[in-house]
């Protein structure tokens, strides 16, 4: 009978400090859902808490936490419902503003018009028509990008994080072009993600990956030549480095 109470603690004890590894592939999968729902361009700043949060439940599952494990998961679940709330707000207050916009311009429109015609009835040696085009360029300028809009369009070309499919591996990851589009680079990728993949042949499928983008040459040479490249220092053409990164960024701005 002592026995079996000694047992039927240790048991308990065991099954109640289980390391939940279930709720942390489900709380990054919820992670990588909020960004390609938009939440990024929509909630930037909830968006930066929740990278936050993505790194403490990093670090639980490093220090093989489950107490703090299981409070950020709690956190992510509680966060998803009250920002797909927000996200589905803004952007109906996104497509309103749209709506609005686009009656203000016919209403410019039809008052151009109007004064127009006026001025034909009145004084019409006077008139000069515009041609169609620039009327049109008057009336349908561009607006100026915001800088969130610029942070969406870079994050969509050259995203920081990256969720494993089944069976893929490092290299083939590497080799993706919006990722480094050189599979010899895949050791950059490991080295930024060591506090979860511990073996660089093993990834699960839900891993939710960093992808470095402020690297050197140096650092590009040195992962090429630990990958085995037979030409470490001949970066390929497509290939990325941080030029390309910064000249990307570059004609986002200069579009405005």
């Amino acid at each position: 009978m002592k026995f079996f109470l000694v047992f039927l603690v240790f048991l308990v004890f065991f099954s109640c400090s289980r390391f939940p590894e279930e709720e942390i592939k489900r709380a990054k999968l919820e992670i990588e859902a909020m960004y390609y729902a938009e939440v990024p361009k929509y909630l930037p700043e909830e968006w930066g808490l929740i990278k936050d949060v993505w790194q403490k439940i990093d670090e639980a599952e490093r220090k093989r936490d489950g107490e703090a494990a299981l409070l950020w998961y709690n956190y992510i679940m509680q966060k998803t419902l009250l920002y797909e709330d927000m996200l589905a707000e803004k952007k109906k207050e996104e497509e309103l503003l749209k709506r609005q916009k686009e009656e203000e311009r016919r209403r410019l429109l039809e008052l151009e018009r109007q004064k127009m015609l006026e001025q034909k009835e009145t004084t019409p040696q006077k008139i000069v028509t515009l041609p169609e085009e620039k009327k049109a360029f008057v009336v349908t300028k561009p607006k100026k990008k915001s800088l969130d809009d610029i942070r969406y369009k870079i994050e969509k070309r050259f995203p920081s994080f990256y969720t494993v499919r089944e069976e893929e591996s490092l290299e083939e990851i590497a080799e993706l072009p919006s990722i480094y589009n050189d599979r010899y680079y895949w050791p950059l990728i490991y080295k930024s993600n060591r506090n979860q993949v511990r073996d660089p042949k093993k990834l699960y499928k839900g891993q939710i990956l960093k992808i470095p983008r402020n690297i050197t040459m140096e650092e590009i040479y040195k992962a090429r030549e630990e990958a085995r490249a037979k030409s470490p220092r001949v970066i390929p053409k497509t290939a990325f480095t941080q030029e390309k990164y910064k000249k990307y960024k570059e004609e986002l701005l200069s579009e405005d």
